[in-house]
């Protein structure tokens, strides 16, 4: 369980600009605090009165950059919100980028009701709620609400279970794949988890109340063992996608693409665009967020000693930070020419397209004499497979006989990530090397 508070700053006519995001764990003290840029009209009173440094609100990142981070904080967490005004804040934010926030919170200042279940001390400062020491308060006596309702209702929850006992003790104590079926054995919910049996019981041991799902529905259980959290992880999203189960809420639906698309300026220079992919092909994508469009042509700009402001990394109205930073001569302040540039560029996009970079990522398999692997060629995530280590391998073929195909999506790029950020670099393989 997650508690969100979204602090703002108020233009005219009750406009609410969010300019923080704090985000804190049921089972963790501390708060992570993320402050994005407004991108709009700030006027200089209004951060004066609201005791807050501009220079630190407006050189923050922008809510895109920050997407990606806060859908994995939230992943998985049912979610609570002080009213639902700071709810339809956050979904708008993820609206404005294209990615569908379709969740079912709780929330705990009821519509219609005017009595705040919380009691904040605003008399200490002038204008607290402008204050991370604020954020941290609200966040600390919704903890405290939630707790208390849950305790209210623990008595009602054990007299359930002895009526209503569900033996989980079939279940391992592993990573993976649990789908809850109704009567009809359609597939109601999918969830992923590293301990299977824990997580049912933690289903199982509440009443409902504080989920969506109706438990009384549940009349069998499936489960997929992975061996791995990664691997559960792709199942699950694959499995949510293509079954759109009754209470699932995440997942469902997925944003488009960006890609990078190629064209020239008024004077004639090759230039690099991002948009969005308003079309759809057999081609896989392998952008699904900011960040790594950035990354790709940060590598590419800096491989070929390209500019950075025709490379789509920055825009400025004169010369990139190339010239202006590191006194290299550039296209954008006329030290090379239009037509000696552009056959530079051309050389290297077509590498760029024509280059395959196909990479394995080990993991522990389903049992200590298996490991399970993910397949990505050029980042882009193709796939996962299990492989009896007692299997001589010597080629790539050998390996991708065992893949299990999967398509890339938005959900399966940011499990790839977070994939590459966790493992160790020696269960990264490059097929060249074997």
């Amino acid at each position: 369980m997650k508690f969100i508070y979204i602090q703002t700053l108020k233009l005219k006519k009750g406009l609410e600009i969010p300019y923080r995001i704090s985000v804190k764990d049921v089972d963790d003290d501390d708060i992570r605090f993320m402050t994005i840029d407004p991108q709009a009209e700030i006027p200089k009173r209004i951060f004066q009165r609201s005791k807050l440094k501009a220079s630190e609100i407006l050189n923050s990142p922008i809510f895109i950059d920050l997407a990606d981070e806060l859908i994995e904080l939230f992943y998985g967490h049912q979610l609570v919100f002080f009213d639902l005004l700071q709810f339809k804040l956050l979904k708008s934010q993820f609206k404005s980028i294209g990615y569908n926030f379709e969740i079912k919170p709780i929330i705990i200042r009821k519509p219609g009701y005017d009595q705040l279940p919380l009691k904040i001390d605003l008399s200490k400062n002038k204008s607290p709620q402008y204050s991370k020491d604020f954020a941290e308060l609200v966040l600390q006596q919704m903890h405290a609400y939630i707790t208390s309702q849950n305790h209210n209702e623990s008595k009602e929850d054990a007299q359930q279970q002895k009526e209503n006992p569900r033996d989980l003790s079939e279940y391992k104590l592993a990573p993976g794949v649990y789908y809850f079926l109704n009567a009809l054995d359609e597939v109601i919910y999918v969830g992923k988890a590293k301990n299977i049996r824990k997580r049912l019981q933690s289903h199982f041991s509440k009443n409902g109340k504080l989920s969506n799902i109706d438990y009384s529905l549940v009349n069998a259980i499936e489960v997929i063992y992975t061996g791995n959290d990664f691997v559960a992880q792709l199942i699950e999203s694959k499995a949510i996608k293509h079954l759109k189960p009754k209470f699932n809420t995440q997942q469902i639906h997925t944003s488009a693409p960006y890609i990078i698309s190629q064209g020239q300026t008024a004077k004639g220079i090759a230039k690099l665009k991002i948009t969005r992919k308003d079309y759809i092909d057999q081609m896989p994508e392998q952008y699904f967020n900011r960040a790594s469009v950035k990354q790709t042509l940060e590598h590419f700009c800096e491989t070929h000693d390209l500019c950075r402001k025709h490379c789509g990394i920055e825009t400025v109205k004169g010369p990139c930070s190339k010239y202006t930073k590191l006194n290299k001569g550039c296209v954008c302040s006329g030290d090379e020419s239009i037509a000696n540039y552009n056959e530079r560029f051309k050389k290297a996009f077509q590498l760029f397209q024509t280059q395959k970079k196909r990479t394995l990522y080990k993991l522990n398999g389903r049992h200590k004499n298996e490991d399970a692997f993910v397949y990505a060629i050029n980042g882009i995530y193709q796939g996962y497979g299990f492989i009896d280590k007692s299997e001589a391998i010597s080629t790539e073929s050998d390996i991708l006989g065992y893949l299990t195909a999967q398509v890339n999506n938005y959900d399966t790029s940011r499990i790839l990530s977070s994939l590459k950020r966790s493992i160790k670099a020696e269960n990264i393989i490059h097929l060249s090397e074997i």
